[in-house]
């Protein structure tokens, strides 16, 4: 009997060639190997592992998810950062990913290999075989060069990816490349972490509603991404002075930038039952004094004014006629992406609530075990559909993944 190691980039490109594979080698043992080295951060790393490990797991064929090892190649790639997609950088990853796999095949006596890069159109077919061939040959084993593309296999591909709700990247994963898609961008978003927890529409967020459908299916139960797009929001960065002293605060999401420096005074301040609000004699910035140790704010409902808002905590002295000075710069992003999760079947009469985003700091979060526990003690109750699980995107920002399934779903639940 055949046994067939299929190294795998991604659960997109995967979802179609898996089923090719096993199509055209249906006696054969077939093991996959989830190995890109290229991918960066690490947080896209373990995204697109689970989703590779998704799809393995619902067509019953085991995955090895390979190592994060970035250092290896960035010091191979060395002096190709400027080559163009398919270029020489392209040719020297397809070498590392694919003898890395001929190793493992080697390994596990494992007699042939193939890839399913060979899926994506963005891929240069005959560079990959020649590799592959060279690789396998080195190591004594075959190498099936597969055309998955062929009678209509991206659209095959693109339609099981629809279904199964794959995660579908925007870059390969190589930050060079990247570095061209995004050329003109004082920022680019991939590779910087806004902050210590799961802010609505990050890759943080994503990957926890994705660890968690990924467990429920492996327990049998159905699930449903109800997908959203928001406006979203990014602090670049910040700084408030009160008199010539920096201010430790934190900014009011939605809260616009500022051009240049603004420099001001107190000249207003109100008390409300959980702040004090001080206004300034020019501008429509605001400073809030919390009742309380300085933290971040979270937004009860979307907010429709950008006025920036700075906060400050009790420890803070704010007094009428003090001079200010901020600088602020933030970013919109008007096609940000956010989703429910939803385990069970939602005309369940009873159901339990989660949320998937956190605040920057990581405060006001759920920790991923609580909710793999709930859905666990729970497996049978939401077979039966006696009961759903609910988790909720983009709640710090004003409870929109609640609107978003209230909207679709208000005539048969109410959510406290």
């Amino acid at each position: 009997m055949d046994k067939i190691l299929v190294h795998i980039c991604c659960g997109v490109d995967a979802v179609w060639a898996l089923r090719k594979i096993k199509e055209e080698f249906p006696d054969s043992q077939i093991k996959g190997f989830f190995y890109d080295p290229n991918i960066h951060p690490e947080e896209e790393y373990e995204l697109r592992w689970i989703e590779t490990k998704r799809v393995c797991d619902s067509l019953g064929i085991e995955c090895i998810k390979g190592e994060y090892d970035l250092d290896n190649w960035l010091e191979r790639v060395k002096g190709y950062e400027n080559e163009p997609e398919r270029g020489e950088r392209c040719s020297i990853c397809h070498d590392i990913r694919l003898e890395r796999s001929a190793q493992l095949a080697k390994e596990l006596g494992f007699n042939k290999m193939t890839t399913v890069l060979m899926m994506s159109p963005k891929k240069d077919f005959e560079v990959l075989k020649n590799i592959g061939e060279t690789v396998a040959r080195k190591y004594g084993i075959e190498f099936e060069a597969i055309e998955f593309r062929k009678g209509g296999g991206i659209e095959k591909m693109n339609q099981l990816s629809k279904q199964q709700q794959l995660y579908h990247q925007n870059y390969c994963g190589c930050i060079y490349g990247l570095f061209k898609q995004r050329q003109g961008l004082e920022i680019i978003p991939e590779l910087v972490s806004f902050g210590k927890g799961r802010i609505p529409g990050s890759r943080e967020e994503l990957l926890f509603i994705k660890q968690i459908r990924s467990f429920a299916e492996n327990l049998g139960l159905p699930c449903v991404e109800q997908s959203f797009e928001f406006i979203g929001w990014r602090i670049i960065s910040s700084i408030m002075k009160l008199g010539k002293q920096p201010v430790p605060h934190t900014v009011l999401p939605y809260s616009s930038s500022i051009k240049g420096i603004l420099r001001g005074k107190i000249v207003d301040i109100t008390e409300l039952e959980d702040k004090f609000i001080a206004k300034l004699n020019k501008s429509n910035t605001q400073i809030w004094q919390l009742k309380s140790n300085l933290k971040e704010v979270s937004l009860e409902k979307p907010r429709f004014l950008t006025n920036p808002v700075f906060i400050v905590g009790q420890d803070i002295n704010l007094e009428i006629g003090k001079k200010v000075e901020f600088q602020l710069k933030t970013e919109f992003d008007p096609q940000a992406k956010s989703q429910n999760l939803i385990i069970g079947d939602v005309n369940s009469e009873q159901k339990i609530f989660f949320h998937s985003d956190t605040l920057p700091d990581g405060t006001e979060g759920v920790d991923i075990s609580e909710v793999l526990m709930v859905i666990s003690k729970n497996k049978e109750k939401i077979k039966d559909k006696q009961l759903a699980v609910v988790v909720l995107g983009a709640k710090t920002v004003g409870n929109i993944g609640k609107d978003v399934f209230l909207q679709e779903y208000g005539n048969r639940v109410v959510i406290q």
